[in-house]
């Protein structure tokens, strides 16, 4: 009798303690996510790309570049690509774990110069949460974009001398 009143008592936490949540989603499931959004964007499918961002999402370039919240803001901002723009995931890493993760990518019409850069996103709940992205001009073939064959703005001959030497 005792045994059945502690099971009673303690036996709901339990079973809810060892269910999983369903909210979290696998790297599979993550990779289909941020395709949606490049998918969404290439083919000015705005429904499609914001099916992967929570209904109040922050979606930023820091630190003051862009700022949009929620699907309300987004809708506008994501329905004023044309069939010119393209978005290409290069690369995309995801922790299960934080419910995190990142992608390299390449955005733009298509013409010279387009956007290069990494996005940065926290899930909740299976869907983006909170997106910062942090990207640069630069050529639009990427293999070009990456290339060490070319002039540097920074490099080791133009790097001034540590402060706590003397020449």
């Amino acid at each position: 009798m005792k045994a059945r009143v502690i099971f009673v008592l303690i036996g709901p936490f339990f079973l809810f303690g060892c269910q999983t949540k369903t909210s979290e989603i696998n790297e599979s499931e993550y990779r289909q996510l941020m395709n949606n959004i490049a998918r969404g964007w290439s083919t000015q499918n705005t429904d499609l790309a914001l099916s992967s961002f929570d209904e109040d999402a922050i979606y930023m370039e820091p630190p003051d570049i862009q700022y949009y919240r929620g699907h309300e803001q987004l809708r506008p901002y994501f329905d004023e690509l044309t069939d010119r723009h393209q978005m290409i995931f290069h690369q995309l890493w995801f922790d299960s774990e934080t419910q995190s993760g990142a992608g390299e990518y390449t955005f733009g019409t298509g013409k010279d110069t387009s956007d290069v850069g990494v996005v940065v996103v926290e899930l909740k709940e299976g869907k983006i949460k909170f997106w910062r992205e942090y990207q640069r001009k630069g050529p639009t073939d990427f293999e070009r974009f990456l290339s060490i064959e070319k002039s540097w703005e920074w490099h080791i001959g133009n790097y001034p001398a540590p402060k706590d030497t003397t020449r």
